[in-house]
C-alpha cells in the first residue's frame, strides 16, 4: 500500500470525550470514550450512538473483522459486544486496575496487558481464562496493536516492541517516535504511530525500515488512530475535540 496522499478532512462532528477508535472489514468507523461507543457508517456525516445496555464509559476498544466489539470499561471490566446486539458480555478476566490498550486478532483472539503485574495476557476465543504470553521484560505496556499475521505491536517505556506469533522475546522497533501516543496497523501491515508533542503521524513499511511522516497539517495533540480498508488514515486530534481523515490518494 502506497503511502497516503490524499486530501486532509475534518469530519463535520464534534469528538468531544471520544478517545479510542477502531474499524471494521466494512470500513465502519467506531468512536469510544466517555459518551459511549459509536458507529460512523461510511459516507455517514455524524455517529450512531450504540444504546448498549449500563452506557459503560470505555477506555479501549478493540474491533473484529466481521464487527465484534471488545472493550475494557472506566470499572475495569474486559467486555465484548456482536453485532446487532446491545447487551455486552463479560470476558473472563480479572478486574484490572492498570491496563493497555486492548487488541484483536482476526480469529477472535484477545490481547491485553496488565500494567500493574507487567504481564501481556492472551484469551483465544471460547477459552474460560486469559494465559500469560511468555515474553520477558513487559513493562508498562501501553497502546498496543495485532496485523495479519498475528505479529503484536506494543508501546512501553518510550519504545515499540514486536512479538512474533509465538515469540517468547520481544524485538524492539527501530526509529520510533519519541512520544507515541497512538498505534494502528493497516491491512497490509504497515505499522502506524502518532505523537502529541509534535504533533505528527508517521508510518512503518511492514516488514521494517525507515518511518516516513504522513502529511498530516494543524494537529494539535493526535492519540488514537486507525486505518480503514482502503488505506484512509483517521487520527484523533485530541485539542481540537476532532477526528481528522486523511484520504488514501
Amino acid at each position: 500500500m502506497p503511502l497516503q496522499t490524499g486530501k486532509q478532512t475534518t469530519l463535520p462532528f464534534d469528538a468531544t470525550g471520544f478517545t479510542v477508535m477502531g474499524v471494521d472489514a466494512k470500513n465502519v468507523l467506531y468512536l469510544g470514550g466517555a459518551p459511549g461507543i459509536s458507529t460512523l457508517a461510511p459516507g455517514a456525516s455524524h455517529p450512531s450512538p450504540l444504546k448498549l445496555n449500563g452506557y459503560p464509559t470505555v477506555l479501549t476498544l478493540a474491533v473484529a473483522p466481521d464487527g465484534a466489539l471488545y472493550f475494557v470499561t472506566f470499572e475495569g471490566v474486559v467486555e465484548t459486544i456482536t453485532p446487532g446486539s446491545t447487551t455486552p458480555k463479560p470476558l473472563p478476566f480479572d478486574k484490572l486496575q492498570q491496563f493497555s490498550d486492548i487488541a484483536v486478532a482476526q480469529d477472535g483472539t484477545v490481547y491485553l496487558g496488565d500494567v500493574q503485574h507487567k504481564k501481556l495476557l492472551k484469551l483465544a476465543p471460547g477459552a474460560t481464562a486469559p494465559t500469560e504470553l511468555p515474553v520477558a521484560g513487559v513493562n508498562g505496556p501501553g497502546h498496543m496493536v495485532i496485523d495479519a499475521d498475528d505479529n503484536l505491536f506494543v508501546s512501553m517505556m518510550g519504545k515499540i516492541v514486536k512479538i512474533a506469533k509465538n515469540a517468547t522475546t520481544a524485538e524492539p522497533v527501530v526509529g520510533v517516535p519519541d512520544h507515541v501516543s497512538g498505534l494502528a496497523v493497516d491491512a497490509a501491515g504497515n505499522l502506524y504511530a502518532t505523537d502529541a508533542q509534535t504533533n505528527t503521524v508517521s508510518r512503518m513499511f511492514a516488514g521494517g525500515g525507515d518511518w516516513a511522516q504522513l502529511p498530516f497539517s494543524g494537529l494539535l495533540s493526535p492519540t488514537d488512530i486507525t486505518v480503514d480498508g482502503d488505506g484512509n488514515v483517521y487520527v484523533i486530534n485530541h485539542h481540537g475535540n476532532q477526528v481528522v481523515r486523511l484520504a488514501a490518494k
